[in-house]
């Protein structure tokens, strides 16, 4: 790592700039791990306008349906192929605090830059038994942890400002994914809480807003967001523009940029937020008309409806986001 417990959290805020994407999981046909096409996708995602880091493990990575030493050899795979190009967050939540420890010692072995951590997602939770959690996990390893903030029913416990405010005397905690999809909760985490800790939106409606209210505190990058995977391409680089244009303060233009992701995101991705969850396995889909290696779904997951996929075919083709290259056979 480049930091210290002591300077983490500096060095997160000083360091970390554009989108940091999120990543997926390439199988076989068996159900195996693809490590070709993991190591191929690397390479996809470090291209893609606008990125400047990799979040490894995601929920678009299918994390729940893998063992613990998948996990670590994904992470080591696409840590050794990114080679240093771009900062890498490595996700390591889990239930079990030990796991989650285990997990981030690996991350840390293996040469990421952050973990991010979510509250544990099953069971009963209240903000004093997920404050020990972290702290559990802060004083076994030093490297920073970015935590997860989100209303979203699949994970099931909001980090309230309460809470946070406690987090935030961790040193280890350097930042938190703020995915409330509320403007009221965003802007009242920003007041509590903003001055001390990095909060990042991933949405670009929400980070546009955070750039504009709170300048001095909105921090330069978006921690774990899918939407450079499809909602643009190198002949249309809309999520790069966006960014550029905040960075530069040209609020006009990222306007502009910001309305052609919704049309979309709209579509594709913020209508399934809106019911509570991510459609981690429409991502896939759309993925693989893109190029890149995907395959099936593990189970409890299943793939999208075919209704699903001409929609995510109808969207992308109306928006200029196909490939020329794409085959709708080879897509069904």
């Amino acid at each position: 790592m480049q930091y210290s417990r002591a300077n983490a959290r500096d060095w997160v805020r000083n360091n970390l700039k554009g989108y940091l994407v999120t990543t997926t999981t390439a199988l076989r046909p068996d159900h195996e791990l693809d490590v070709q096409g993991i190591k191929d996708n690397v390479e996809k995602f470090l291209a893609l306008p606008g990125v400047r880091g990799l979040y490894i493990g995601s929920l678009y990575q299918e994390f729940w349906t893998l063992t613990l030493d998948e996990r670590k050899k994904i992470a080591d795979i696409m840590i050794e192929q990114c080679a240093g190009r771009a900062h890498v967050l490595v996700n390591v939540t889990e239930n079990c605090a030990k796991n989650a420890i285990e997990l981030a010692r690996h991350a840390e072995r293996a040469g990421a830059d952050l973990v991010m951590c979510w509250p544990p997602f099953y069971g009963p939770r209240n903000n004093e038994g997920v404050l020990s959690f972290y702290k559990q996990l802060a004083e076994a390893t030093d490297i920073g942890i970015a935590t997860y903030t989100t209303t979203l029913h699949e994970l099931g416990f909001y980090v309230d400002i309460e809470l946070m405010d406690k987090l935030a005397d961790i040193d280890t905690i350097v930042a938190a994914k703020e995915a409330s999809l509320s403007m009221a909760r965003y802007s009242a985490m920003m007041e509590a809480v903003g001055d001390r800790l990095p909060i990042s939106a991933p949405l670009e409606e929400y980070y546009l807003f955070g750039k504009l209210t709170y300048p001095s505190r909105a921090p330069d990058f978006i921690l774990g967001s899918s939407r450079p995977v499809y909602m643009q391409s190198q002949e249309k680089p809309h999520c790069a523009d966006f960014f550029d244009a905040v960075q530069r303060k040209d609020f006009d233009q990222a306007q502009q940029s910001m309305r052609s992701i919704l049309r979309v995101a709209n579509e594709l991705h913020s209508r399934f937020l809106a019911r509570g969850q991510h459609h981690a396995t429409l991502l896939k889909y759309i993925s693989s008309l893109l190029g890149f290696a995907a395959g099936p779904v593990r189970p409890p997951l299943t793939l999208p409806s075919q209704e699903e996929k001409e929609l995510a075919i109808r969207v992308l083709s109306e928006n200029g986001l196909l490939p020329a290259t794409w085959d709708r056979v080879a897509a069904e």
